[in-house]
């Protein structure tokens, strides 16, 4: 079989196109899916008109089924700052018919990414709440960001299998500290992926600090920048540099459900 390799002539660094690792989860009908906030699982049905049923196992030709979901609650999805109300000029108020949506805010979909494992923290002032704070992540990331990083990948630990299925509803699932996201800002990164539900609280009362400081909303905002949430990385690959294929459907909404892929460089070994 050919090897098909990508290069960076910037960083000389090369990546194994054939040795992909799928982050995403598989999303299907009902329960068993992850999901967070509360919302209704995803529902998969035939699609129904008089007396044709789109289910071959009813007796039709051909499979024809309708999806309902909400890709914020919903298994892996991506979302650009038209999730928090902004437009394509970085103007803020904004609902479902104008703000900026993922399609119009991506218009490229490779990116030489860093992985990274972290244990989230409790504070004393928040003994309930486990964060993910900037100190950990400035000891894990270029402070000049040099090579050029335009995204970061975020495991976090314990990596337990049953990040595939869990329920994080009422849970106070671990965050981001604003202060975090908005040193990831600082080194350019543009694309930020999470097996966590939300880079922030599930109760901030509607703050959205962490998102906000992301996508530089009282600064120069960054319209191109994306927030990956409910990925799952498998234990056995390990931190380090690797190519991401973010994939999308080209779907006009602010979130959207998204397969990230990452390829791993040609030194870079799976157990």
């Amino acid at each position: 079989m050919m090897k098909l390799i990508a290069s960076n002539s910037g960083t000389g660094e090369a990546w194994d196109l054939n040795s992909p690792w799928d982050l995403s989860i598989p999303l299907h009908h009902g329960m068993g899916n992850p999901r967070a906030f509360s919302i209704d699982y995803p529902i998969f049905e035939p699609f129904r008109a008089g007396s044709f049923v789109g289910d071959v196992a009813k007796g039709s030709p051909c499979n024809v089924i309708g999806i309902q979901i909400s890709p914020h609650g919903n298994g892996t999805h991506t979302e650009c700052v038209g999730h928090i109300g902004y437009n394509a000029k970085g103007q803020a108020g904004h609902g479902l018919e104008t703000c900026l949506k993922v399609h119009t805010a991506l218009a490229q979909f490779w990116f030489p990414v860093q992985l990274v494992s972290v244990t989230p923290v409790l504070k004393e002032n928040d003994p309930f709440q486990p964060w993910i704070t900037r100190s950990e992540l400035s000891k894990l990331l270029p402070h000049n960001n040099s090579n050029a990083l335009e995204g970061l990948v975020v495991r976090t630990l314990p990596n337990e299998s049953s990040k595939l299925t869990k329920d994080y509803s009422e849970t106070s699932p671990a965050a981001f500290e604003p202060e975090a996201l908005a040193y990831l800002a600082t080194l350019r990164i543009l694309h930020l992926l999470t097996d966590l539900p939300s880079v922030d609280p599930e109760r901030d009362q509607g703050q959205l600090l962490a998102h906000k400081a992301f996508w530089c909303v009282d600064t120069a905002i960054r319209i191109s920048a994306t927030i990956t949430e409910l990925i799952y990385v498998p234990s056995n690959i390990p931190d380090g540099n690797y190519l991401l294929n973010l994939m999308l459907p080209n779907i006009a909404l602010d979130a959207v459900p998204s397969r990230p892929v990452l390829y791993p460089t040609k030194a870079a070994h799976f157990s």
